[in-house]
């Protein structure tokens, strides 16, 4: 599948909008060419996560006033063990040095969501919008009427 094939997708199969996804241009620090990096709003998460019936789980594994550390764990229901089974575990993390607006709880938690979500629907080279400085560069829109 191509990237321009697998943004369309990502577009139409989990019914996101032009708000939810936009493409980050960075520049290849090997080969100098321009690449295009998909970012997931949280909104965007949200709806992929509930598309796919993700459950996440959090736990606080460090938190003071200078940083904050979570674990998301997703977990998919085994009707024949009639319980949550743990997929991909990952962490999220914020702290006053890497955090813009000093909710680090907030901060970390979209982080590790963003995270696990993308890790649960393998799809490599895509990020969430809180793991990324900076404002959208251009939209995804245009793929989805293509």
């Amino acid at each position: 599948m191509t990237k321009k094939e697998f943004l369309k997708q990502l577009y139409t199969v989990h019914d996101l909008v032009q708000e939810d996804v936009y493409v980050m241009k960075k520049k290849d620090k090997k080969t100098g060419k321009i690449k295009e990096i998909p970012i997931i709003t949280r909104s965007g998460i949200e709806k992929v996560q509930n598309k796919n019936n993700i459950k996440v789980a959090f736990e606080t594994i460090y938190c003071d006033l200078d940083g904050v550390i979570l674990k998301a764990v997703s977990m998919r229901f085994d009707a024949n063990a009639d319980e949550f089974i743990p997929i991909i575990e990952t962490y999220g993390s914020a702290t006053i040095k890497n955090c813009k607006i000093h909710f680090l709880v907030e901060t970390a938690e979209a982080r590790a969501l963003a995270r696990v979500v993308i890790k649960t629907m393998k799809w490599p080279g895509v990020y969430g919008e809180a793991e990324i400085e900076g404002q959208p560069t251009g939209s995804l829109n245009s793929f989805k009427n293509e």
